[in-house]
């Protein structure tokens, strides 16, 4: 369990945190530049002692000594959906990703296309609870990451759940494949899964 992010936070707390809760012994120096114990540099810089003096109780806030790296769990479950072809309708499909080692981070999806032409529109809906319903908040699957914009974070190892809303142009057909990816803020490596759409009759593989 990571120590707070603000208040107050003791001597004991950090020992507690880094299973040493019975030791008295070690100063604040040997505890931050990691005489005392290896600081897990798994954390985010923001989030552990910086190891140089002068040293602070508040450059442990966050510091979480158990953080193991972030991953996600492959790329998108598999499946197919299909999209059929009436102009102006709308489909919904689940896909989901396991993720371990994340701290409260905000996530972003998002594609890139591998040809054809994108002319209906993508959104998606997450939840770590389940997939959501045809009635959640949906938010544009843009092209490109960095935007952010699904409102949720995930912690810990968990699975997060996506529902896609792809509602087709109102008289232009659309089949293309796209690489729909997932990334948390702050990290390099995203989930991916490659999808095709063709609502001329395809499907969503």
């Amino acid at each position: 369990m990571a120590l707070p992010a603000s208040g107050q936070i003791s001597i004991n707390d950090i020992y507690a945190e880094t299973g040493n809760e019975n030791e008295i012994n070690a100063s604040l120096k040997d505890i931050s530049d990691g005489t005392f114990v290896t600081i897990n540099t798994v954390n985010p810089a923001a989030n552990r002692p910086d190891q140089s003096a002068p040293h602070e109780m508040s450059e442990f806030y966050s510091y979480d000594h158990d953080l193991t790296s972030s991953s996600w769990g492959g790329s998108w479950s598999a499946g197919t959906q299909s999209i059929g072809s009436n102009p102006g309708s709308t489909s919904y499909y689940n896909r989901s990703i396991t993720f371990t080692g994340f701290t409260s981070d905000v996530i972003d999806v998002y594609y890139t296309l591998n040809s054809g032409v994108v002319r209906g529109g993508l959104s998606v809906a997450t939840s770590t609870s389940g997939f959501p319903s045809n009635s959640a908040t949906y938010y544009t699957v843009n092209s490109g990451t960095g935007n952010f914009t699904t409102n949720i974070s995930i912690d810990g190892s968990g699975t997060l759940y996506c529902r896609f809303k792809y509602v087709q142009h109102s008289s232009l057909h659309e089949t293309s494949n796209r690489t729909i990816k997932i990334v948390a803020d702050g990290e390099t490596t995203p989930g991916f899964a490659q999808i095709n759409f063709d609502d001329s009759g395809g499907g969503f593989p």
